[in-house]
């Protein structure tokens, strides 16, 4: 790219000195010399440098005075520039060429024109610049498409650098950052308000050999496994001061620094990745991040570059496995303490309903012994029913249906009371456990007592009730329709209406 700027600067005259510079958003060539001749119109478009479509060039010559001698963009006429009248007044003056590519980030990807260029600015951030400059990039995946001779591959989960022409590595879309972002601010102190990325972003899956730009990425990665670990971590524009408190207390901290001249072991990078991504997996995520702060800080070599044992991993899953096995023990206790709870709701639900089965038995069985009664001395007495229900009789079986029909509401009030109570028995107990046991696992002990699930056990006081009550009701109507009737009946039994009714019928009969 130099080259190729240089040598257009020759076309125009002598003393030729190029300064050229690249970033993520621009790449500038500037050359001072003396103009002493117009360039061949045919010549200089076979010079300028090849870009990719989705970037954009300008080309700039500007006097001492800042005037614009020309100022052409990709696409305009080249005769502009190769303008001789325009040009000779200003022969043997100094004046500056510019010549820049405007990057654009298409499909995720993003032209490196000189790799040794950009590598430069890469490494002249500090760390915090680099984490930013990288996140400002990624939204989900991004690809850096070098141009240059000189070039590494390599690729993260999400980040990934190719020599112009390779596919495109499949990345992984990291899902996961926000969920495990906020899982970090809510268990670790983290005290960095410039970057949101993650160690994912940064662990290199792939890679040709060792390069520069690979190594930044290995120190960064390691930094931010470990705080995503440690108990606080600060990172901003001053610097980094880390602490991990387990057995011991480790403080590490870091003045202001660019980030290619940290010298963290890079033999630990797997190690403290694997450790952040294994604390971050699953569940237990406090607990796993204590016994990893334990086990860390018995086996951290040298806190200043962050060496740890090879063995760490290991040690820390050990540990975790005996946590566990102390956990199933409490685990199993906590299950069989809710199904006994739970069993003795269920037996309470049945005690409810039985309840309310009982006083309908009673009534009903009390209003029918009742007419019974009435009917069998009668028949035994007289031979028939007639005279049995008088108008005593019958004021004494409505008084028996009503305040059955009282007992009736009463004893839906008495349910309702219970079944309320119930529901909230249910809830204290169900959130007492939520600490305990999964969303999932605990959803599934207690689905078969929820009081407002259509199905369960603790539905059937619902279902108990309502035809209960419509039973109940039914019958206290049958009754009172079988008094009405019975009432009438002996009215017109032991009447002379209804001696006098029967005679007309008979007379009817017997015209007939």
């Amino acid at each position: 790219m130099k080259g190729r700027i240089e040598a257009i600067a020759r076309l125009f005259g002598d003393n030729v000195g190029a300064t050229i510079k690249e970033n993520f958003a621009q790449l500038e060539c500037e050359v001072k010399l003396t103009l002493r001749r117009t360039p061949d119109k045919d010549i200089l478009p076979v010079l300028l440098p090849a870009i990719s479509d989705r970037d954009t060039w300008r080309f700039q010559m500007i006097t001492e005075g800042d005037e614009d001698l020309f100022d052409m963009r990709a696409g305009a006429n080249i005769e502009e520039v190769c303008n001789e009248n325009k040009l000779q007044p200003y022969y043997e003056d100094t004046v500056t060429l510019i010549y820049t590519i405007t990057k654009n980030k298409v499909n995720d990807t993003l032209s490196v024109y000189d790799y040794n260029l950009f590598l430069n600015h890469i490494k002249g951030l500090t760390i915090t610049e680099t984490l930013n400059a990288l996140q400002n990039q990624i939204v989900e995946i991004f690809v850096m498409e070098i141009w240059s001779e000189e070039y590494e591959r390599f690729n993260t989960y999400s980040v990934a650098a190719i020599k112009k022409g390779d596919a495109q590595p499949r990345l992984v879309l990291n899902n996961d950052r926000k969920k495990r972002n906020e899982k970090c601010d809510e268990l670790c102190q983290w005290n960095n308000k410039f970057t949101r990325l993650t160690p994912e972003d940064l662990y290199i899956l792939n890679r040709d050999a060792d390069g520069v730009l690979a190594r930044i990425f290995d120190q960064l990665c390691l930094l931010l496994s470990t705080c995503y670990v440690a108990d606080y971590s600060s990172l901003d524009k001053s610097g980094m001061t880390l602490r991990l408190s387990g057995y011991k207390m480790m403080i590490m901290e870091l003045e202001t620094v660019k980030a290619s001249v940290l010298q963290l072991d890079t033999d630990s990078v797997r190690q403290w990745y694997k450790i952040y991504d294994w604390c971050y997996t699953g569940g237990y995520t406090s607990d796993r991040l204590s016994i990893a702060r334990n086990i860390i800080s018995l086996n951290c070599q040298d806190i200043d570059k962050l060496k740890l044992n090879e063995s760490t991993l290991d040690s820390i899953k050990s540990n975790f496995k005996i946590f566990e096995k102390d956990n199933v023990r409490q685990y199993i206790k906590v299950r069989n303490d809710v199904s006994k709870t739970l069993l003795d709701m269920q037996e309470k639900v049945n005690a409810i309903v039985e309840g309310f089965t009982g006083d309908f038995q009673k009534s009903v069985i009390s209003l029918g012994t009742f007419f019974l009664t009435v009917i069998v001395v009668r028949v035994i007495a007289k031979g028939d029913i007639a005279g049995a229900f008088t108008g005593g009789i019958a004021l004494l079986s409505l008084a028996f249906i009503v305040l059955s029909a009282v007992n009736l509401v009463y004893s839906r009030k008495t349910l309702d009371r219970k079944e309320r109570l119930f529901t909230k028995h249910y809830e204290q107990l169900k959130e007492r456990y939520s600490q305990l046991l999964s969303e999932e696992e605990k959803q599934k002990m207690f689905e078969d007592s929820d009081p407002r699930k259509d199905g369960t056990h603790a539905n059937y006081i619902l279902w108990q009730k309502n035809r209960y009550t419509w039973i109940w009701a039914i019958a206290l109507v049958v009754f009172a329709l079988l008094v009405a009737w019975l009432w009438c009946y002996n009215l017109f039994e032991t009447s002379n209406i209804g001696e006098i009714l029967k005679a007309i019928v008979k007379c009817f009969t017997k015209n007939t």
